[in-house]
């Protein structure tokens, strides 16, 4: 099928908008800052498909800009008390710690960002690192800093 000029090739083979970028033909993960060898990647691999101009052309400005992995719950501003809440839509999940993330996240935000950078951004306090077995407590809170004085 002929790719219109005007079309962000990205959003057309689903690629999520926010974390890692990755390739749209073979969904290779740029692993640098951002999108650091892409056009190297491209004119190596997918020349046959469009030049790479027209290729970085296509991309919207979301795909292009490069988003950091910073933690989703601590940006919507969840207290790490509420670990149990998507950060995305805000669905309180039932049952203990995280159980059925994955397959929410899967089912209803995949086209943002994969599951596993999702996982991957939440910061340790959010995601339940100190807990063995990575759930965290729903009433937890995060350890405080100490003052030196």
């Amino acid at each position: 099928m002929p790719l219109s000029s005007s079309a962000c090739l990205a959003c057309l083979r689903g690629i999520p908008k926010r974390g890692r970028p990755r390739c749209p033909e073979c969904s290779h993960v740029f692993r640098g800052a951002g999108w650091d060898g892409v056009d190297a990647h491209w004119r190596a691999r997918h020349t046959e498909v469009m030049a790479y101009e027209m290729f970085w052309g296509s991309l919207c400005d979301a795909h292009r800009a490069a988003d950091p992995l910073d933690c989703l719950a601590c940006r919507k501003g969840i207290p790490v008390s509420q670990t149990r809440q998507c950060p995305e839509c805000a669905l309180v999940l039932k049952g203990k710690g995280w159980a059925g993330i994955e397959a929410h996240w899967k089912a209803n935000h995949a086209d943002l960002l994969t599951y596993e950078d999702f996982w991957a951004s939440l910061c340790p306090a959010h995601r339940g690192d100190d807990d063995p077995t990575g759930l965290l407590p729903f009433d937890a809170r995060p350890p405080r800093a100490r003052r030196r004085g």
